[in-house]
């Protein structure tokens, strides 16, 4: 059978906090809340020495409870924003003994033979932890609503596990997503795609700070409609989120942060750039919210400007790293900018969750369907439109004619920004040499990302009253007039590129 289900993660246990303060709420909305079911689950989580499992995305395991056991074969579904559907398939056992070849041979790819596999499983990881289970009803709907507190463990290392699921047993999804929004009210929680079988496995494997860079263009099909075409951005956008939120939360990478920064910016152009035309109360209560949420992401300039400056791949480390104290100063206010901003609770505010929420939910209930047919139109229509009105701004503001300062670049950065993501929603609609026309703009916006470090380089060194001030001035000075000479150069090519649309 398919289980449709949203998963949050939570910093701390809240079962208690669960019963006090959300059954109250759900019951003032006329919903049913059962009495609470606990179970203690030790979960074994199997695979081969090839980790056959893990390469085909299947998630194994035999569950025991108070002396019943059941194996569970998950295979690889797809998520929409938090919101998980796939395939699972349950078979009761005498024993906490797995055995593959109890499976429908339907179950597997074609490339997996469980009677092979069977003979080489071995356990990888467990999950030990308390389940506390409500179902909670409205009309005809059933949601299970689970909360989980324990650990994964390798036997070697350990990781908590604080966990609401809520899973649909029968009905309308949207009560899930109510159920969700009463949740994320009253306790801290984030959405989070990553299941306990990924948690163990990464428990097993170690878990590495890489960053999953965006394509260069977003992959849209032929003919996209103007609905698939925001889908596909909003999906995009959402993922590239929740993927680097969980790699800080694990890691603790600074480069995790200027990831979700970007996301969220991401995320704001692509419902700007659609809400014209896919009018609804939702998307636009969606804009309000990232408007409102965004700016609170604005300390990210600072902190990559600084994190660039320390780097050793940066084009100021070899002047830089004469000045010991300057670069001690620059680590130390870099850990103070995210000491001031906190990060992690930013992830669990209710402001975040509701924007993932809301995209998710906007993602499956598709609103602007009952409005009007404009969601049908191919969205090359609109395309060219839009990226010719971006780019007239941009040449207006930066005319071939005029020599710019840093100032003025520094005006233009936003609208180019802008622009730009406008290019990577849209680009791969058309078959022109859009790399080579992005190219220049692209290094102008690195080049702006320089000038502001150094522009952050120099308020600094005012506040240090360093000795050795009146050299560093010298410095920032020169090295800012060589990046505009290239960056002058660079924005002739920019002018006289042609367009792809």
């Amino acid at each position: 059978m398919a289980e449709i289900e949203l998963k949050f993660v939570t910093p701390r246990h809240t079962v208690n906090e669960f019963s006090a303060k959300v059954i109250p709420a759900l019951t003032q909305l006329g919903m049913t809340v059962s009495p609470a079911k606990r179970m203690q689950l030790q979960n074994d989580y199997y695979d081969t020495p090839e980790h056959d499992f893990q390469k085909h995305k299947i998630g194994f395991r035999v569950r025991g409870n108070d002396g019943v056991f059941e194996q569970t074969l998950k295979t690889q579904g797809k998520v929409s924003g938090g919101l998980h559907e796939r395939a699972e398939h349950n078979i009761a056992l005498e024993q906490a003994t797995p055995d593959l070849r109890m499976f429908d041979k339907q179950v597997w790819p074609n490339s997996l033979d469980p009677a092979r596999l069977n003979a080489r499983l071995q356990r990888q990881f467990s999950t030990n932890f308390t389940r506390i289970a409500y179902d909670v009803a409205m009309d005809d709907t059933v949601i299970e609503v689970v909360l989980d507190e324990g650990e994964a463990t390798t036997g070697k290392a350990q990781s908590p596990i604080n966990e609401i699921e809520l899973e649909i047993k029968r009905g309308d999804v949207s009560v899930l997503f109510d159920i969700a929004g009463v949740i994320n009210s009253i306790l801290p929680v984030t959405v989070c795609d990553v299941s306990k079988a990924a948690q163990g496995y990464q428990l097993l494997n170690g878990i590495t700070a890489t960053v999953k860079p965006l394509p260069d263009f977003l992959p849209l099909p032929a003919q996209v409609s103007t609905e698939q075409a925001f889908t596909a951005a909003a999906q995009q956008a959402l993922q590239h989120w929740q993927h680097h939120e969980y790699l800080y939360m694990q890691t603790g990478s600074v480069k995790m942060l200027a990831e979700v920064a970007r996301s969220i910016r991401l995320l704001l152009q692509c419902v700007s750039l659609y809400l014209p035309v896919l009018q609804c109360s939702q998307l636009l209560e969606l804009h309000s919210a990232l408007m409102k949420y965004a700016p609170q992401w604005l300390w990210q300039d600072d902190l990559q400007a600084l994190r660039y400056l320390v780097s050793r791949k940066s084009l100021f480390h070899k002047c830089l790293n004469r000045y010991p104290s300057l670069q001690s100063y620059l680590q130390g206010r870099k850990a103070g900018l995210i000491h001031a901003h906190d990060p992690q609770g930013l992830f669990f505010a209710t402001e975040s969750t509701e924007i993932k929420l809301s995209v998710t939910r906007l993602l499956n209930e598709l609103p602007w369907r009952e409005e009007a047919n404009s969601y049908r139109m191919p969205a090359i229509d609109h395309a060219r439109g839009w990226l010719s009105q971006g780019w007239q701004t941009v040449q207006q503001s930066l005319p071939s004619s005029r020599t710019m300062a840093t100032a003025n670049y520094i005006a233009i950065e936003i609208v180019l920004r802008q622009t730009l993501w406008n290019g990577f929603l849209l680009a791969d609609l058309f078959s022109g040499e859009k790399a080579a026309f992005r190219a220049p703009w692209l290094d102008i916006l690195t080049g702006i990302e320089e000038l502001k470090a150094l522009m952050l380089l120099e308020k600094i060194i005012q506040e240090t009253d360093s000795e050795d001030t009146q050299e560093l001035h010298e410095w920032i000075a020169q090295k800012t007039a060589s990046l505009l000479t290239v960056m002058e150069r660079t924005r002739q090519v920019g002018m006289q590129g042609d367009t792809y649309w």
